[in-house]
Parts: C-alpha cells; structure tokens; sequence
C-alpha cells in the first residue's frame, strides 16, 4: 500500500505546482520579448547577451524599420573587499555589474534611462588564483545574462504599461543573490 501513495503524492504535488502557474526563471510568458523585430545599439558584454537571447527567441535583429530599439548607454563591472581574515587578506569580494540602458519604440521613448545594479559575493583564496579569476569572470557573465534578461523583462512590463495607458517612470533596481 505505501507504494503507491507515494507516487500518488509525487503526482500530486507536481499538478499542484503546474496548476497554480510556476515556472522556471526564464520560462514563463514574460521571458519572451513580445514584438518580431527589434534593434540594440551599444557594445559589451550586455550588449552581446541581450543579441544572443534575442536570437534564441528568433526576433528579427536586421529589420530596415524595428519595432523596438534597446540601447545599453553603458556598463561597469566593480569590485569590493567585503571581509579580511586574520592574516589582513581579502577573505571575500562584493561583485557589482550595473546596466545603463533605455528602450523606444516607434521613435516613442518606451524606458528612459534605467539602471539595473546586480551583486554577487566571492569567496577568495591567495593560494588559488586562476581558478577563483575563472570563478569571477563566470559570476560576471552569469550577471550580464540576468541583466540582458531583466531588460527583457522590463521591456514587456513597459509595453503592458503603456497598452494600458499608464507610463513608465526612470527607475534603478537592485538584484543581489
């Protein structure tokens, strides 16, 4: 008898989590860019991330007259010391990577000068350099992908906005995990 109850239980709690409306984070109805066509001005690590997903969701990137024009005004990666050990060596740093980026569309200014400030924390050892430089660049890149997402994101919370006769304010956001 227990046997069975426990796939039951199993099946169960995968419907439930179905029918309230979970998704993964980049899988849900928000995650896609909601027009066919779209242009994106700047250079970096941003820029490349939010081309590459683009293309995943196979908007149109060379369109003579796009729906929609991102611009990445700029972006910046820095880095704290958070804590020392007993010896006065870096123990840990605070990542920061900040995107400057802003949104039209059909010459209307969708987003305006909008800010998205990411951190990540790394722990730090003198003992193993590459290997914790590798780790750093790849909290880097993990953080231009969450940013090229977020704008994404916040493009369609824009365009919901404005559908809805309501605009989008400048604003900073602030994503730490």
């Amino acid at each position: 008898m227990p046997t069975i109850v426990r796939p039951l239980f199993v099946a169960l709690l995968a419907l439930s989590l179905v029918a309230c409306g979970f998704h993964l984070r980049g899988q849900g109805p928000a995650s896609a860019l909601q027009y066919r066509s779209a242009k994106v001005i700047g250079n970096g690590g941003a820029f490349n991330e939010l081309n590459r997903q683009l293309q995943l969701m196979q908007i149109n990137l060379n369109a003579a007259e796009p729906e929609i024009t991102i611009q990445i005004l700029s972006e910046g990666t820095d880095k704290q010391v958070l804590s020392v050990n007993n010896n006065g060596q870096v123990s840990e740093y605070r990542l920061f990577y900040r995107i400057h980026f802003s949104a039209s569309r059909a010459g209307e200014m969708l987003i305006d000068d909008q800010t998205i400030s990411l951190q990540r924390n790394i722990s730090w050892d003198e003992n193993s350099v590459l290997s914790k430089e590798s780790e750093e660049a790849n909290l880097i890149r993990e953080m231009q992908r969450d940013g090229a997402s977020q704008i994404v994101r916040r493009i369609n919370a824009a365009s919901k906005g404005i559908n809805g006769g309501q605009s989008m304010a400048s604003k900073t956001a602030t994503t730490s995990q």
